[in-house]
């Protein structure tokens, strides 16, 4: 096999996924992981595509100032884990919001305002939910970057997994047949549990920790932790989603209010009873998150729409004292809109789409909150809502996932105010 030949590039944007961008002399756009906007950098071809190519950093030649030694020396041995220990943490957040504003821009059509950077949220133990893979010996670790062969944690522990999670991570035996693991935490109240692919065996853990099988969950039995996020208490099952962390998950509820504010979501929306129906619609909502804290501002006037079963039984354990609060197990495309003032649509990387967009619609809301967790969906969605005559009026950036290229961003939009 003939080895590339390494050229230099001067790169000069940041992609969705984290690369650098730049070109190559023939004028082919390149991406090159590891690489930061404002760089000048050696690279060698790995991947040849007719408009566009791949390459793999060899050196860095004028270093961005952004750029910082990785914190993790299991970065230097391979880990795929955080593909950002290079980017300094203040950079990270600017270069995030650089992404969204793009996608806004190219792939919405939209002149965006200014996104805010959001609270800068500790990079380091704050890691709440990891999936690892179990070695030869048992032990749990990570793969390597563009690889399956895993690389164990060792004594020295994972920099982004909370103090409960490492030490799962680092002391635990999982010998076959486990494969995977999945290991959560409460950090507020201390709880533990590891899901066992595809069964529990032998393994051992750490004393207190809740040991459950994939293949037990599937035959019905439940499992779950609490967590303690905005002023509630959460029942979280092994099934169902919930975020990485708890700071992070009030600093996207935070991000929800400010995006709702000019709709009077402080106070309720004005002028609302109960007879007017529910003034809030929870869309994709999991465990109840959202519709838990705005429920608490609007009476209980709130539905939260959730196609998870396991998501939907916390979502009505964890709404039970907000009375007038409804929970409807539903896939949100087939959704019958039901009459609302506000929405918050919280959904997967693949967005909203057109149909849900007109469900949206449907409701006769005036505001919504859209948490995106793809750059690439932002930009698809607002565009849509833009076409069905909604004003794209705020972003907030919410860094959920520092030393990775992950983002998460809020968006407020409006309608008729």
């Amino acid at each position: 096999m003939v080895e590339s030949p390494s050229e230099d590039v001067a790169v000069s944007g940041v992609a969705a996924g984290g690369e650098g961008v730049g070109r190559l002399a023939d004028g082919r756009a390149v991406f090159v992981r590891g690489a930061l906007p404002g760089e000048r950098v050696r690279v060698t071809v790995t991947d040849e595509r007719g408009r566009f190519a791949r390459a793999a950093l060899v050196e860095v030649l004028e270093a961005a100032s952004g750029r910082a030694a990785p914190p993790c020396p299991q970065v230097a041995a391979g880990c795929g884990g955080c593909d950002w220990q290079h980017v300094a943490p203040g950079r990270q957040r600017e270069l995030k919001a650089r992404i969204v504003t793009d996608a806004l821009r190219r792939i919405g059509r939209l002149d965006p305002p200014e996104p805010s950077l959001g609270p800068e949220l500790p990079v380091e133990g704050w890691r709440t939910t990891v999936r690892a893979v179990i070695d030869v010996d048992g032990r749990a670790g990570f793969r390597l970057h563009h690889a399956h062969d895993p690389l164990a944690v060792g004594p020295g522990g994972c920099l982004v997994a909370h103090p409960l999670v490492d030490e799962v991570l680092r002391d635990g035996l999982f010998p076959p047949p486990v494969r995977e693991i999945t290991v959560r935490a409460g950090a507020r109240t201390g709880e533990r549990l590891v899901v066992c692919i595809p069964a529990v065996g032998d393994s051992r853990v750490p004393e207190g920790v809740t040991l459950v099988g994939a293949d037990a969950l599937a035959s019905g039995h439940r499992a779950w932790i609490h967590e303690i996020v905005a002023g509630r208490r959460w029942r979280i099952s092994a099934a169902s989603f919930f975020q990485g962390r708890p700071d992070g998950a009030e600093a996207l509820v935070d991000a929800v209010l400010d995006a709702l504010r000019p709709a009077g979501i402080a106070g309720g929306p004005p002028g609302g009873t109960e007879a007017d129906g529910p003034a809030v619609v929870d869309l994709y909502s999991g465990v109840g998150l959202f519709a838990g804290v705005l429920g608490e501002r609007t009476g209980g006037r709130v539905v939260a729409v959730e196609s998870n079963r396991s998501a939907v039984a916390d979502a009505r354990i964890n709404l039970t004292d907000l009375e007038g609060a409804r929970v409807v197990r539903a896939d949100v495309r087939r959704w019958r809109p039901s009459p609302a003032s506000l929405m918050v649509a919280d959904p997967s990387r693949h967005g909203l789409g057109a149909g849900v967009v007109a469900r949206i619609g449907g409701t006769g809301a005036s505001a919504l909150a859209l948490v995106s967790c793809d750059p690439g969906a932002l930009g698809r969605d607002a565009g849509l809502l833009a076409a069905a005559g909604w004003r794209l009026g705020s972003v907030h950036l919410v860094d959920l996932f520092p030393h990775t290229a992950h983002i998460e961003v809020v968006t407020g939009w409006f309608r008729g105010i």
